[in-house]
């Protein structure tokens, strides 16, 4: 009896921490929406380059690259394409600072994933979705942010991410 008092407790609790969770996380994705909605009617993204245009033109620009490891089935990386990178000042910034890169997976929907998307998550060692990525073409060093922590993380991560990884660029031994 007491073991049976004691399990419908732990459940009964664990049912209040998902819906307090659900309940905040509703809240998180929806209010940076509303906001950008607000501030800008006319709603601007970021112009993703595929991985070879990408780099060519990160190579001839100067600019370092900011690689989007994404998959049409991870909810985290909608979360930061709606409410991150489709905010009009946020994408001014990537534009200006970034030659943005997106990195698709595409092993649930085709069985297989592009050699190029293969040897960009090998390089910079891939562990979730989303990551971005901030490098330049054939370097190991970079900066990177895994997974979604919310619009503000990312933000920031953005703001930051150049002047980071351009310090980590001067180290010795970063240029492989």
């Amino acid at each position: 009896m007491r073991v049976l008092r004691f399990l419908h407790a732990c459940a009964a609790g664990l049912v209040a921490v998902s819906l307090t969770a659900a309940a905040v996380s509703h809240a998180d994705t929806t209010a940076p929406k509303k906001a950008a909605a607000k501030a800008a009617p006319a709603r601007t993204s970021v112009s993703w380059r595929a991985i070879a245009a990408g780099e060519t033109e990160s190579k001839r620009s100067g600019k370092p690259a900011l690689y989007f490891f994404t998959a049409v089935w991870c909810g985290p990386c909608h979360l930061l394409e709606d409410q991150v990178f489709a905010v009009p000042e946020v994408a001014v910034q990537v534009e200006k600072d970034f030659v943005p890169i997106v990195v698709q997976d595409r092993m649930r929907e085709t069985g297989k994933n592009a050699p190029e998307m293969l040897a960009l998550a090998d390089r910079y060692d891939l562990r979730g979705f989303p990551t971005l990525v901030v490098s330049r073409p054939h370097l190991a060093a970079n900066v990177m942010l895994v997974g979604w922590e919310g619009h503000r993380a990312a933000v920031e991560f953005l703001k930051t991410g150049k002047k980071r990884f351009l310090d980590v660029e001067k180290k010795p031994g970063a240029k492989k």
